[in-house]
């Protein structure tokens, strides 16, 4: 989710640690993953990807801890802290799709309201959302975003840095922005590595972006099918020209 930081209270950090720490992701996958492909607890790149937090570096952020009845007292203490006891109203912008974007709003909204948040589930059609993040006319945004390659920081990591045109919030983090510079000419892959794993928790642990979940990708073909090579994403190999159907 993108968080426009210039719209109170948002430009809080303890506001928006609360709204991270409110969600409850194990419990997400539990309950998403059996009617969507939201299923997998990650960080700000796809689990799995060599650049991936682990399960152990991500518990160490907020809203990522197992231990949720914890982490719903932390989040009512930061909104008391910064001055909302009773919690706070706002407008969850939404695309008027169901997966991933309206079941996701729905399981977000439920969770705010454990700490107090009253959240407007606000769902657009494609073209007036699109116009609508372009604008930067919403509070929070329901914003995924995948990987037309093999998930490298350069492509993905680009939503993150302050001058981005993808980075909706439209935050800037310095320390963010110079670890990405520096992992996009690293030519030691593991030094790489811990490059973009501390930029994202640079990115995590202040919430500047709020993350749900990662989806399974999942693709049902005829028997029939021939002459066509599974892409890990649906953005490519849309070119079919050469692909054909068998009688039988």
């Amino acid at each position: 989710m993108a968080i426009n930081v210039d719209k109170k209270p948002f430009d809080d950090e303890r506001v928006r640690r609360a709204l991270s720490l409110a969600l409850d992701r194990y419990d997400m996958s539990r309950t998403l993953g059996p009617i969507t492909n939201l299923d997998m607890v990650g960080g700000l790149l796809p689990p799995g990807a060599p650049w991936a937090l682990t399960p152990e570096e991500l518990q160490e952020l907020p809203g990522f801890s197992k231990n949720h009845e914890a982490n719903l007292k932390e989040a009512k203490r930061l909104l008391a802290e910064a001055g909302y006891p009773n919690g706070f109203k706002t407008v969850l912008t939404n695309r008027s799709i169901k997966l991933p974007y309206i079941d996701l709003g729905v399981y977000v909204i439920s969770s705010w309201k454990k700490i107090g948040v009253e959240a407007e589930h606000k769902i657009e059609e494609s073209a007036t959302y699109s116009q609508t993040r372009v604008n930067r006319d919403f509070e929070i945004l329901i914003n995924p975003y995948g990987s037309q390659t093999v998930s490298d920081p350069d492509e993905l990591m680009t939503h993150f840095i302050s001058k981005s045109p993808q980075n909706y919030g439209r935050f800037s983090e310095p320390a963010a922005d110079k670890l990405f510079d520096q992992q996009k000419v690293e030519l030691d892959e593991q030094k790489r590595i811990q490059l973009v794993k501390e930029m994202q928790k640079e990115i995590l642990k202040k919430a500047w972006w709020i993350p749900g979940l990662w989806a399974t990708r999942l693709e049902v073909r005829s028997a029939r099918l021939r002459n066509y090579e599974p892409m890990p994403s649906h953005w490519m190999n849309r070119q079919l020209e050469d692909v054909w159907l068998s009688a039988k």
